[in-house]
């Protein structure tokens, strides 16, 4: 029995009342995770609220079939009850990875428990539910769903695949196990339905996020001998398509159906001016590393971190810092 069922199971019983969150610019896995894992907690009588920082996608807002989730704001800040309240993180094994609602719910609330499967963060291990061998943090809910003995609703089989199904690529990443089909199978076999769950993700793109990428792929610049490819996401793109920057993030992963490249930056700017770096490899190529020397993480073939350098030089350097690979 992984270590992180007993923590959980305590830190369950020791409160009453919990809010759930993810991490900024959330995606399907956190999402997906966070519908059921409230529906676990209700099921043992507690109190769970689901409030996030940043919007849903467009994309991923069947997930959320009758309106669960909260967007945190300066305005709505008052509909969350912080009495007694405990905090649930859901695939980030950073805190300050919520964003604003962090800063909101400092040394107001009773503590924070963490459910990831992202490198980094040992330090964190011995005390929250952190397995970074799991496909995804939607595996580890069902995992302790099913510890918990508890029924999923079609519900959440749908928000469990949906998230399973986007963190793994469609079941192609590295971190894909037999384990993994077994769970989804079960999922499929408590409602959710695979054709209309990837059909809602990756077949429902709106014209503009079309556009958008095309600005994105003219941006592209090869390097080392076209093994990595490099992409820009700025604001001046975005006004031009008329798309949203959820939108753009997801072609971080085209350059790798290039024959030869084994490596995809992508270098992001939204409307708020952070500039954030993407970072994608096939094989024996660690960016985990590369993000957790610069304040960020993820995994082996999927990592970013933000920086505080202007566009170009964000470039630059992570360029030199991925050139590594290829010395």
């Amino acid at each position: 029995m992984h270590p992180g069922l007993d923590n959980i199971r305590k830190y369950i019983s020791a409160h009453e009342r919990f809010i759930i969150s993810t991490h900024e610019s959330p995606d399907g896995d956190g999402l997906g995770a966070e519908i059921a894992f409230r529906e676990l907690l209700l099921s043992m009588g507690k109190d769970a609220i689901i409030v996030n920082s940043d919007p849903i996608p467009e994309k991923f807002s069947f997930i959320d079939e009758v309106g669960e989730i909260i967007v945190f704001s300066e305005k709505g800040k008052n509909a969350i009850d912080l009495n007694n309240s405990a905090l649930f993180v859901l695939d980030t094994n950073d805190v300050s990875n919520i964003g604003a609602l962090n800063q909101y719910l400092e040394g107001k609330i009773r503590g924070y428990f963490i459910i990831d499967h992202h490198e980094g963060g040992k330090d964190k291990y011995e005390a929250n539910f952190i397995q970074v061998e799991a496909s995804s943090a939607c595996e580890i809910v069902y995992d302790i769903i099913m510890h918990f003995e508890k029924q999923l609703s079609p519900k959440s089989a749908r928000a469990l695949y949906a998230g399973i199904v986007f963190d793994t690529g469609s079941f192609r990443y590295p971190k894909t196990s037999p384990k993994t089909f077994r769970i989804a199978a079960h999922l499929v076999e408590l409602g959710a339905d695979p054709f209309s769950i990837y059909e809602k993700i990756y077949e429902n793109n709106s014209m503009a996020s079309f556009e958008l990428r095309a600005l994105m792929l003219a941006s592209m610049e090869v390097h080392y001998g076209g093994r990595l490819v490099l992409m820009k996401l700025t604001p001046e793109m975005l006004l031009k398509s008329g798309a949203p920057f959820e939108e753009g993030e997801m072609n971080i992963n085209l350059p790798l159906t290039i024959k030869g490249v084994v490596a995809s930056i992508l270098v992001k700017q939204n409307f708020d001016g952070l500039i954030k770096v993407s970072m994608r490899t096939k094989g024996n190529y660690d960016v985990s590393k590369i993000a957790m020397a610069n304040g960020g993480g993820g995994h082996r073939n999927a990592a970013g971190y933000k920086s505080s350098l202007n566009f170009e030089e964000t470039c630059r350097k992570v360029l030199v810092e991925m050139g590594d690979f290829f010395k």
